[in-house]
């Protein structure tokens, strides 16, 4: 009785809230999922049945998860490519206002994470990720209790540079250089496989939750080329193409020269047979990473919390099969690159199995995560919380693409490109950037003669050309409404990036290795990288420093 006495006595000097009590009982976990370079078109939701498989369902528990709640038919990444995207979606802002454009940045630490909104909400939370570009040095770790990678092991990566040099050695060659170690570790985790390790570490976290609300985030990579599903399971191969019988199988996929040329004129070679068995290749990825989705869910299940957990699937960018005559990702911003898979399913949604069309961008997945489990906005973001689509509203929406890269095979100094789209009009353009102009001005330039419009622009009609095939010429109508459309969004999206707060240059420039990678390198008795060691690259986009001039 005095118990009861003391507690309502709280209530009603304020110390305690009704309200405040009822939301911490009603909290809800979340689980945001990446799956790396996963197209929006192959995934059976959005109807892909694999070629030589049509039985088969390629993502039968994506697919059961729309069921129970909402898909996004219009998502568009940031980017075509791992660290940038990434970047937006853990901090809801596009790539020119979180500033990571290139691996030589880490995230401002005036930006605000989802993982630190969630921590500072009572959340326990932890990241575990899969692929190069998601590591702790470029910031996003900010925020987790744990991150950790599950990758290769650092120990058994230094067994294999000595086993290797010990092998140079005997055969009277170089050890490897610090470089070299580098760039094999990017490589390994092209063949890696690492699903399994993903799920070991989250089910762990999630046997160890207690009663406090988490925040999980994992990072899926096994669908990142190079395609090799034999070597997770010859039946998963064999399951999706059984009657190929040539010789390609989807190793070094990227750097292949009877893929393409590796260097001008960059002539296709591979047969169409060959490439469409890569591609079933690439489907069996992406169901074997799809099998993990669910055994995470599962594990939810078993665990007893589902019904109280919000879970969101997303890509952080697909890839391109000869569509606009290369492969791979981070060369261009067309559709097949950046146009992206998004499910959500929370406890509250009421319409489940609904679709949603209006557009919708990486960088608003984090609003709308916090939104719906804690009612609370993420500082500074540029995107905005999705539920007034989610509860049936139409909300007019648009999104920006950028790219600042090195070389690519069709960019032969910098790879600079911007691209925006809306419900209906797609318009990319290309840059060259003059070194010698103190201003850091980026011009426009037009498109290769091959495609030329004789403008600056590409202009497509997504409903009458969703591949992006066409591009509409400048005396079409179509175009100039585009571009006012254009205009008038990159006007809204300047002012925006006007009043984002930055850091000094300085204060956001990495190591080039991270930690644990000095760490082995040191073990190995190399010298560790400091930031001092740049390339001409580095130089050009620690000059532009993220945020180069740029008109419409």
């Amino acid at each position: 009785m005095k118990t009861i006495t003391l507690f309502c006595l709280l209530i009603c000097t304020g110390f305690v809230s009704c309200s405040d009590s009822t939301e911490r009982q009603q909290q809800l976990n979340v689980v945001l999922v990446s799956i790396d370079s996963v197209r929006r078109d192959h995934l059976g939701i959005y109807g892909h049945r694999p070629r030589y498989a049509p039985e088969v369902a390629i993502s039968p528990n994506i697919d059961s998860l729309a069921k129970e709640g909402v898909v996004f038919d219009d998502a568009f990444t940031t980017t075509s490519w791992t660290l940038p995207a990434h970047m937006s979606l853990m901090t809801g802002r596009s790539d020119l206002s979180h500033g990571v454009l290139t691996d030589r940045f880490h995230l401002d630490p005036q930006h605000r994470t989802l993982a630190q909104e969630f921590s500072a909400a009572g959340y326990s939370t932890a990241g575990y990720y899969s692929g190069p570009y998601l590591s702790d040095k470029y910031g996003f770790d900010a925020g987790f209790d744990s991150y950790e990678s599950g990758m290769i092991s650092s120990i058994d990566f230094r067994e294999m540079v000595i086993d290797d040099n010990a092998k140079r050695k005997a055969q009277g060659r170089e050890p490897m250089d610090k470089q070299m170690i580098a760039q094999l570790r990017d490589r390994m985790s092209h063949w890696d496989i690492t699903s399994p390790k993903i799920n070991e570490l989250a089910e762990g976290f999630i046997d160890q939750s207690n009663d406090d609300p988490f925040f999980l985030f994992v990072h899926y990579f096994d669908a990142h080329y190079d395609h090799i599903p034999q070597s997770i399971n010859p039946q998963l191969a064999q399951l999706f193409d059984p009657s190929y019988s040539g010789d390609f199988d989807g190793s070094n996929w990227y750097f292949d020269s009877r893929v393409m040329d590796l260097s001008p004129p960059y002539a296709r070679h591979i047969s169409e047979r060959d490439l469409n068995h890569v591609i079933a290749n690439y489907d069996a990825e992406i169901n074997w990473v799809d099998h993990h989705i669910g055994k995470l869910i599962e594990k939810l299940k078993a665990k007893g919390v589902w019904d109280n957990t919000i879970i969101m699937v997303v890509a952080d960018h697909g890839d391109e099969f000869f569509e606009h005559n290369s492969i791979g990702h981070r060369s261009t911003l067309f559709a097949e690159q950046v146009r992206i898979p998004m499910v959500l399913r929370s406890p509250n949604i009421t319409a489940a199995g609904s679709r949603i069309k209006n557009v919708s961008r990486i960088y608003d997945v984090a609003p709308t995560l916090l939104d719906l489990a804690t009612n609370k906005s993420l500082p500074g973001a540029e995107g905005e919380s999705l539920s007034t689509d989610i509860d049936g509203g139409t909300t007019y929406r648009s999104a920006f693409q950028n790219i600042f890269s090195g070389a690519t095979r069709r960019s032969r100094s910098l790879n600079i490109a911007d691209g925006w789209r809306d419900s209906r009009f797609t318009v990319l353009r290309s840059f060259k950037y003059n070194q010698a102009d103190s201003n850091d001005e980026l011009t426009a330039v037009t498109p290769l003669p091959r495609r030329s419009t004789n403008s600056p622009y590409f202009v497509f009609d997504r409903t009458s050309d969703p591949h992006e095939a066409s591009p509409l010429a400048p005396n079409d109508p179509r175009y100039s409404e585009a571009l006012r459309l254009y205009a008038s969004a990159f006007d809204k999206h300047q002012q925006y990036l006007a009043r984002v707060k930055h850091s000094a240059t300085a204060d956001c420039l990495i190591d080039s290795l991270s930690a644990e990678e000095d760490a082995v390198l040191g073990s190995l008795g190399y010298a560790t990288t400091t930031t001092e060691d740049t390339n001409e690259f580095d130089i050009m986009a620690i000059r532009l420093a993220g945020f180069p001039k740029i008109s419409y």
